[in-house]
Formats: C-alpha cells, structure tokens, sequence
C-alpha cells in the first residue's frame, strides 16, 4: 500500500504522523548508537523530518550530530521537527545550491557515519539539483552509510548506502525493516487513504474523456429511478462522462439531469438479448449494470451475453447478480451483493467466516467482491480488507445503487477494480453518515448522493 495512503488511514485511526515521525527517530537514532559522529542529510518531506528527529534522539544521548537541511519544508510535521532542533544548540545547516556542497565534502571525513534522510520513496521521476550533486557528496565520501526506508537516488544515481532501514515494511530487497507504531488496521480497514489511491491527479492538459467513460446499464418498467441514482453517485467522483441505457420506458420517464447522457434502447419495458450490441457500439472504460433491470428471462439472456463481451472493469450489482452464474465471472468483475444475494451465486454464507469465504470465492473466480453488511468485507482473492463506515438508515432503498456508482466511477478513471471497490464503499458509508448525522431516520439514498462532495472533502483533510 502507498506509504502516503498508510499515513492517512493512521491519522484516520488517531495515530498523527508526528508520532509516526518521533517513532521512526527513535528507530533510526538505535541503528545509529555504536556510532559517535553522525552527520544527517535531511530532505524537505517527511523522509527528511525522520532524520531530524533521529538527530534529536542522538543528541540527547550525548553524540556529536551534525545536520544538513536539503530545501524549505513541504510538510508540518518536517517543519516542527526543523523548529525543535533550531531551538537547541545543534550544529544544523542549509543546502540550499549544488555549490553548497563543496565546503561539506572534506568535513565528512571526521564523521563516523552518514545518515540519507533526503527523498526516500517520494522521488518521482528523476533526481534533481541540489539532491543529485548531494548524492554524488554522499557517495564521494565513503563514509558508512545508512539510508531511511530507500537509498535517494534514480536508476542513474544513487546513494551507495551499507544499511537500508525501512519503516514499517521492506521498500527494497535486503532492507532491515523496524516498527515505528503503524496499527494494522490501517492497512486491514479502508479509510481516506483507500480514497487518495483510487482518485487520479489532474493535470492542466488534461481533455475530456482522460478521466473515464461509464456506462450505466439499467432500469425497467419496474425501476424507473434507480439508474439515475448509479448515474448521479458516479457522477460526483469525477469521472467525465456518463451514459445511461435504459428501455424506452425508462428514457422516457427518468428524473432529469443535464449531466448525463441518456440513450433509449429498442426494447420499450425490459432490456433483452437483442439490445446488447447496440450498448457494445458505444466506447466506455467502466460498464455498471443491474441496478433495476428485473430478472425476466430475456433480460437473463442479454446480462449475459453483454458481460461475456466485455473486457473493461464491469460493476455487476443487484438484479444482474441474480442472473449470472459463478463460472461466468472474470478478474474484470466487481460484484457488489448483500448476504442472500452471495449466498444465491455462490452457494455458502456462514456469518463467522466471512472474511474467509469471500477470499476464497473471490479467488476461484478472478473477481473483485464486495460483501455488504455492518462491515462490509471486500476481497479479489490476494488483498483483503474491512470497511467499517455506514450506518443502520442505510438499509433504505437506493443506497446500494449509490455504492454501485461510487465503485463505477472511480473504476472509469484509474482501471482499477480492487482499489476502487475498497474507496467507493468507504466514500458510501461514509457520506451515508454525514447524511444521517443531519437527517437521522429521514435520510434517503438521494441524501447520500448530496453528501458525496463532503465525503471527499473530509477524505482530503488526511492528506
């Protein structure tokens, strides 16, 4: 899991980053006692902050610290680990050019050790100036060398480090990994971190259609309004544009949004075997279908061809898990069903085990499965994880679609299918709780749609 996403799922927890930070000093401070001059290289981020932290520990033990600040803070956390230093005696200095490094280069030999605390995994792409000629410093050195959770440096250049001490878990081959205090759940229970990996960066040049087609498959004289929901809940995670097929019945009388895109099918009431090549002419990179197709056996025939022509991530939920069978599911399935509905496709449902069962399941066929309940338990057979958001009022009609269409949307954007089931049923719950913190017993799935946006934006607060 993304270090960040960890970070933001501990804040979730109630573990802030500062603590992370002091434990992660303490941690590397141990891997530095045998030695009694220990000069830090200490980038702008968070890697940088646990260097400084270390120096602290160290110079309470009575060790000659030297510490060389490698660019302005980017994070609170750096910047009150900074703060802390320079209130104290510390032999501490600023990097701030390439041409700073030449001075430093003939002092290293007096050190006993060299302590990389400057990038760690947050290097993307290439490495810089100053960091690159910092690096080279480093390395021109030969001093013994540790580096905090990665060695800094590109498949071009990189610290030449003896120890790599990584926090938490391993980030490269060979690294001795320490534990610096993250609870397990905050990689076993989504949170807002589930949520930061499955919504893609934009980026100025960005048209219309780089963040995701959907197609939304539903409805029938019976259900008119329940593929505007799916359509309407997609809509609020992004996602760019959404169509929404539907029998003429439907088209005709669905609630109207100017946002979506809505083609009637040639069949007036149901959807039938003869209407799915006209929904596989139109260019989609997410199809989300059941949500109120009913199960006449025509609309069996067509779920069934439709979604053994289908190779795009495809969120299969409500009637059509009622209409597929278990040898017909693919890896680029998300199936979304409550207990009777999995119990129905997979034969078994054992209320103690279901964590296991969806695991195994989920493994046999290939498929992302996301088993709703109190806790909802979400697994593709190799990742497993528990959400713990949502709330009693959210057994009112509706609110199962919203899910479907928070999972579609963000599967149309990033192509993920695992990713964005654990960040939809998070982003559900959740809104579905900030509309029940308001409305209490009043609340409805529209309700949960209105609160999406306040979702995302308690999401980023972790960040």
């Amino acid at each position: 899991m993304d270090p960040k996403a960890i970070d933001m799922n501990c804040e979730y927890l109630g573990v802030s980053r500062l603590q992370l930070m002091e434990n992660a000093g303490k941690e590397i401070a141990r891997q530095c006692i045998e030695h009694n001059k220990i000069v830090f290289f200490c980038g702008p981020g968070n890697n940088g902050g646990d260097g400084l932290a270390a120096a602290r520990h160290l110079r309470g033990l009575g060790k000659e610290v030297r510490v060389y600040a490698v660019g302005a803070s980017k994070t609170p956390e750096r910047e009150k680990n900074l703060k802390a230093l320079l209130n104290t005696d510390a032999d501490i200095s600023s990097i701030n050019d390439s041409s700073d490094c030449t001075q430093i280069r003939d002092s290293l030999k007096g050190f006993d050790l060299i302590v990389d605390a400057l990038i760690g995994v947050g290097l993307k792409g290439r490495l810089m100036e100053p960091f690159k000629r910092v690096v080279e410093t480093i390395n021109e050195s030969k001093r013994p060398t540790i580096s905090v959770d990665t060695p800094t440096g590109d498949e071009t250049l990189k610290v030449n480090a003896d120890v790599v001490l990584s926090l938490h878990n391993a980030k490269v081959p060979g690294a001795k990994v320490v534990d610096i205090g993250i609870p397990k759940e905050a990689e076993l229970y989504c949170g807002p971190g589930d949520v930061y990996i499955a919504v893609p960066r934009r980026n100025p040049d960005a048209h219309k259609g780089d963040f995701g087609r959907l197609l939304v498959v539903g409805g029938s004289r019976d259900y008119v309004g329940t593929p505007t929901l799916v359509a309407e809940a997609a809509l609020k995670t992004g996602v760019d544009l959404i169509t929404v097929i539907c029998p003429k019945y439907v088209a005709d009388r669905m609630p109207f949004n100017p946002n979506l895109i809505v083609n009637s099918l040639e069949s007036e009431d149901f959807l039938k075997e003869k209407d799915v090549d006209k929904i596989l002419e139109h260019k989609f990179d997410t199809l989300a279908v059941g949500n109120g197709l009913s199960t006449s056996s025509d609309t069996k025939d067509a779920v069934r061809k439709l979604l053994n022509n289908v190779e795009t991530p495809v969120v299969v939920d409500a009637d059509a898990l009622k209409l597929v069978k278990k040898n017909q599911l693919k890896q680029n399935m998300i199936l979304t069903p409550h207990a009777g509905e999995f119990k129905t496709l997979f034969g078994e449902y054992e209320n103690l085990d279901r964590e296991k069962i969806v695991e195994r399941q989920a493994k046999d066929t290939g498929a992302t499965i996301v088993l709703k309940g109190k806790t909802d338990v979400i697994s593709n057979g190799r990742l497993t994880k528990i959400n713990k958001t949502g709330n009693p009022q959210m057994t009112v009609g509706g609110t199962g679609d919203t899910l479907a269409g928070l999972i579609a949307g963000l599967a149309a954007q990033n192509k993920m299918t695992f990713e964005s089931a654990c960040a939809g049923v998070f982003l559900n719950g959740l809104a579905g709780d900030l509309a029940y913190s308001r409305l209490g017993v009043s609340m409805a799935a529209t309700d949960v749609v209105s609160s999406i946006p306040e979702a995302f934006a308690y999401c980023r607060r972790f960040e």
